[in-house]
């Protein structure tokens, strides 16, 4: 209980804290075509959570896997994170960067993508030495994949809580205490700058955002923690599991990508298809969308849980969650039509009203 009320202290005052600086040193987020909030808003959800982060490790410095390497990693990428919420640096040297950082992870740590269970039938597929670039790859699609679903306000960071709390519950239920906890504690540290994202309690006036470096924090933490729980012998969850965790955000970033490259853009191209995006299209307000995927995100994360408790064939669980990718790209390509639909319903239930 001290750690995680370090852990929180720890956030929320680097948000206080940092809110001054990263006006003085232009940290900060300013409206444009894509983006509709109003005014400058300080990018350091980022900082918040590192130091929240790092305050849980230093407390709990004996008990958790890798420090050294994973305070490393995490420095890097805030740094990086940093930058590019300030100058906006080129999308492939912060590729390049996370790359190089899965090979640390894979060469210092021996954390990488063994195998992927028994997703096509009774028997484990082994990778082999082909896991190691798909462990390279898996990190940067990760990480990216929770950098491009933040779009909205509050949606990154219940997202991510939601994943962290499947994580620990499984961690808990197989009697890894350390990574429960730290699941656990991760969330504490996103607590602060969920609230001020959301303005709650103080208002709009202090509102903050995650950031690129909050956001590639996150995402490397998941991965992380995932080829930890996931990989090697008497692993307590199946990698099958690890989709449903991350469902929304994993799907949303290949479906966008997809629809990018087909239309000959750029996947790297920032636009406005995300989900969350068509949600607020379709007539409902931001923190609707926002509450709408968050409980979808929980709704697939509790499959997930539930596929381990109660011992579902890894291969039933890898094609629902197949069937669950098509329904969504398809659900997509019909984008207008489901907008359409819902702005008919919404017009039909205030006439009722009136």
């Amino acid at each position: 209980m001290l750690s995680l009320l370090v852990t929180f202290l720890g956030a929320f005052l680097t948000l206080i804290v940092m809110r001054p600086i990263a006006n003085k040193i232009g940290l900060v987020d300013k409206p444009n075509y894509r983006k509709r909030h109003q005014g400058a808003i300080p990018l350091i959800g980022g900082v918040s959570l590192f130091m929240g982060n790092l305050c849980y490790y230093l407390m709990e410095w004996d008990q958790l896997r890798l420090p050294y390497l994973y305070i490393f990693s995490i420095f890097v990428l805030l740094a990086i994170g940093i930058l590019d919420d300030r100058f906006d640096i080129s999308p492939f040297l912060r590729a390049g960067i996370q790359a190089v950082l899965a090979i640390l992870m894979i060469d210092l740590g021996n954390v990488y993508l063994d195998h992927l269970g028994q997703i096509l039938g009774p028997f484990q597929l082994t990778l082999g030495f082909i896991g190691l670039i798909i462990t390279v790859f898996a990190t940067i699609a990760i990480i990216n994949a929770f950098n491009m679903i933040d779009g909205i306000d509050g949606l990154l960071g219940g997202l991510s809580i939601v994943s962290f709390a499947a994580i620990g519950i499984l961690m808990f239920r197989d009697g890894q205490m350390d990574m429960a906890y730290w699941s656990f504690g991760l969330i504490i540290a996103i607590l602060p700058y969920l609230l001020l994202n959301l303005g709650i309690p103080l208002g709009p006036k202090y509102k903050v955002f995650m950031g690129d470096s909050g956001s590639t924090l996150i995402g490397f933490t998941i991965i992380w923690i995932l080829l930890l729980s996931t990989q090697g012998k008497g692993h307590p969850m199946n990698p099958v599991t690890a989709l449903w965790i991350i469902a929304v955000p994993l799907i949303d970033m290949v479906a966008i990508i997809y629809r990018r490259l087909r239309k000959g853009k750029s996947p790297f191209r920032p636009d406005r298809l995300h989900v969350h995006h068509l949600m607020v299209r379709a007539g409902l307000t931001s923190r609707q969308a926002f509450l709408l995927i968050t409980f979808f995100a929980a709704i697939c994360a509790t499959i997930g849980i539930l596929g381990e408790v109660f011992y579902i064939n890894e291969w039933a669980m890898f094609i629902a969650f197949i069937i669950l990718f098509f329904l969504y790209a398809y659900s997509i390509t019909k984008a207008w039509k489901i907008t359409r639909w819902v702005r008919r319903m919404k017009r039909r239930a205030r006439r009722n009203k009136q």
